[in-house]
């Protein structure tokens, strides 16, 4: 029998996954896929990279660059390359003439989203169920931390109210949902890793206006991360998007799912053979007639 667990490679943080860790994948987002059954959602798919117009607009590179990853090319002529190439063999600086372009390496699923909205009144709440393959400059590879990972989301847009009732209603349903697959879930308020002079009163703010809950569950012996979000952002994409709701910027709020480390804590708690999973487990992750 086959083991799920991610192998990995020569780039920390980067794993390969086994065809076992990826039926789990597959099984989180079907399951995922039922909890979006009581509210319309727009399915977006989003590539890995982002113009990095837009993200600059999101105000992510101020806040946290040193998570941020750019994507570079090379803009020379053939005569610079024939000078470079041979570096590649002797595992030198090939890369020295390569120029940022226009595209970063995206953060978060939900960032594209609030410029698909851009300029527009919204006269209702508008909802997007978003999936997407993430990068960030982790600065540790613990078991979880990865720089590469794919996470979806549901995003919302509306006026204050709608969001914060959204939000909290969103996370007590995720965490029942990792309930049901018999994860010890905790659920803590948060702040993000704010970079800078400023990061602690930035955090202190966040976690005094209740914007940030993290819902933790251990991924392996003596750590335990976050394996899913819920967020409220207040106005600050709608006024940097110029997204109107009931005639004032639109306020947005978020629930991330992290996939690969659901399920990390999936095989931390059933074990590395899916055979041996509680069937329960199995059920609601691949269907009655699939458990096994």
């Amino acid at each position: 029998m086959a083991e799920a667990r991610p192998l990995p490679t020569e780039a920390p943080g980067v794993y390969l996954f086994p065809e076992a860790f990826e039926r789990i994948v597959a099984g989180l987002r079907r399951s995922i896929d039922v909890l979006t059954a009581d509210e319309p959602m727009r399915a977006l798919g989003v590539p890995p990279v982002i113009a990095r117009g837009t993200i600059e607009r999101t105000g992510y590179p101020a806040s946290f660059p040193h998570l941020l990853g750019t994507v570079h090319s090379f803009t020379g002529d053939a005569k610079q390359w024939s000078e470079l190439s041979p570096l590649v063999e002797a595992g030198g600086a090939w890369q020295s003439s390569h120029a940022p372009t226009d595209l970063v390496m995206l953060p978060a699923a939900c960032y594209p989203v609030y410029a698909t909205m851009a300029g527009q009144a919204l006269d209702q709440p508008r909802t997007h169920h978003v999936s997407a393959r993430c990068f960030r400059q982790e600065a540790t590879s613990e078991t979880g931390r990865l720089r590469s990972f794919r996470m979806v989301e549901f995003v919302t847009a509306g006026d204050a109210e709608h969001c914060v009732q959204w939000r909290d209603h969103r996370l007590e349903q995720v965490a029942g949902w990792l309930e049901s697959l018999e994860l010890k879930v905790s659920v803590e308020d948060a702040d993000d890793p704010f970079f800078g002079s400023g990061r602690k009163l930035y955090q202190a703010a966040q976690r005094r206006q209740r914007l940030k809950f993290e819902l933790r569950v251990a991924v392996d012996d003596g750590i335990v991360q976050a394996v899913g979000s819920a967020n409220c952002h207040k106005d600050h994409f709608g006024g940097a998007f110029e997204i109107t709701a009931d005639d004032a910027p639109a306020h947005t709020a978020c629930v991330g799912f992290g996939l690969e480390r659901i399920a990390l804590a999936l095989i931390h708690a059933h074990g590395a053979q899916l055979e041996d999973w509680p069937a329960t487990v199995a059920a609601a992750l691949w269907g009655e007639e699939h458990a096994a």
